[in-house]
């Protein structure tokens, strides 16, 4: 009975330690973006292609686009192929840009009934919290009820948008999800294109930052709204 009473107050103790060093860590669940120096992505709609900037868009327009961001789709392939804009590329050596894009369409919009804007917002909010807290020693913090860790890195070159839309970052960052351990590393040029265009890179190149990876380390966004078959 004595053991019994010594391990229910070793739980207690335990318990009360992680709530108390929990409650030590910053909340960032409602910070405004803003205040990290991310600007929303304004919504625009090309009126030659139908095709909406920072919006959702249809996987049946996606796969029609003669054109994305005001680049014909054959030059930005071009781009994106390993060895132009970037050593490893954006896309692998073979890949269309439109099949990745409807691919990841279909998957965040029409499965998981999300959009692009909710994925990249979670991004750009880790990544700005890496670049200014985590550049040294990990930086943990409290987001949506869970606690997360990030790293942050600056490198001395800039990589630009393929898309050539003015954005451009030389950091990433590694965020980890500190109850399942599930992690992600992506360059912080990935949220802005997530946001814009719904682009995660190809799967032929490292750089590529899956949804369904950003999915598991942010796991309290809601899973799968599709219904259960009978």
């Amino acid at each position: 009975m004595r053991s019994r009473q010594l391990i229910v107050y070793a739980l207690v103790l335990l318990i009360a330690g992680r709530g108390d060093a929990q409650s030590k860590l910053s909340d960032f669940t409602r910070i405004d973006p803003k205040s990290l120096g991310i600007e929303p992505c304004p919504i625009e709609k090309d009126t030659k292609t139908g095709f909406v900037v920072g919006g959702k868009n249809e996987t049946s327009l996606i796969v029609k686009l003669p054109s994305l961001a005001g680049r014909s789709i054959k030059n930005l392939e071009k781009d994106m192929h390993p060895g132009a804009l970037s050593r490893l590329g954006f896309l692998g050596k073979d890949e269309s840009l439109l099949a990745i894009l409807a691919e990841d369409n279909r998957f965040v919009v029409e499965t998981k009934a999300l959009t692009h804007q909710d994925l990249a917002r979670h991004l750009h909010i880790a990544g700005a919290l890496a670049i200014k807290h985590a550049q040294k020693d990990p930086f943990e913090f409290l987001y949506h009820g869970k606690r997360f860790k990030v790293t942050g890195q600056t490198f001395k070159g800039t990589v630009d948008s393929p898309f050539n839309d003015g954005t451009k970052t030389n950091c990433a960052a590694n965020v980890w999800n500190v109850a399942t351990g599930k992690t992600i590393a992506f360059s912080l040029l990935v949220p802005y294109m997530v946001e814009r265009y719904g682009f995660y890179e190809g799967k032929g190149t490292t750089y590529r930052v899956d949804p369904r990876a950003i999915l598991d380390v942010f796991d309290f966004v809601a899973r799968d709204t599709t219904k259960a078959k009978p």
